[in-house]
């Protein structure tokens, strides 16, 4: 067994410096991590999921089988909620996002643009779909995409001190 990390030489630096502005700091968190564990709830309660996704800008795309419990829970409520987050050590190495926003299936004449900004984050699926795992492309071929759009979100980073947040909206349209 390994000895325990000193817990200050495992801190990472701050996310600062870095981009000052509250958005471009969204994005590059967003392209920091891979995992979006979004919550969600129904009629039986409450429910998180943890998915792959990408983003074009605010919007975070995955796919999911349409039978998964996040996604029937869209009907219920398409609020979505999620968190991003890379690994901590310990609580000064928390660093990452708590999102929101509203959720809806790709309709299909965006589908292979949805693909298209996947395959760029994830080079193992192409644009097309196909897939060298064919266990993967088996339950590829089952998924639908869906898009959350970011409407708030809380950049924490207890790297700047504790609990230290940014709250972000979108501007009203």
């Amino acid at each position: 067994m390994s000895e325990p990390q000193d817990a200050a030489a495992s801190t990472p630096a701050p996310l600062e410096p870095g981009p000052s502005d509250d958005l471009a700091r969204i994005l590059d968190l967003l392209g920091r991590d891979h995992v979006v564990t979004l919550a969600c709830r129904d009629e039986q309660g409450t429910w998180a999921a943890a998915v792959f996704f990408a983003h074009e800008g605010l919007d975070l795309y995955f796919m999911s089988s349409p039978n998964s419990r996040h996604v029937r829970c869209l009907a219920f409520d398409p609020c979505l909620a999620g968190v991003i987050h890379g690994p901590a050590h310990d609580w000064r190495s928390i660093a990452g996002l708590q999102v929101s926003g509203s959720t809806e299936q790709v309709p299909p004449d965006e589908v292979d643009a949805a693909w298209k900004v996947y395959a760029r984050r994830f080079p193992f699926v192409d644009a097309s779909g196909q897939e060298a795992d064919p266990t993967l492309a088996k339950v590829l071929q089952k998924a639908s995409w869906y898009r959350l759009r970011i409407s708030e979100a809380v950049i924490l980073d207890n790297t700047r001190g504790f609990t230290h947040r940014v709250r972000w909206q979108r501007p009203a349209a």
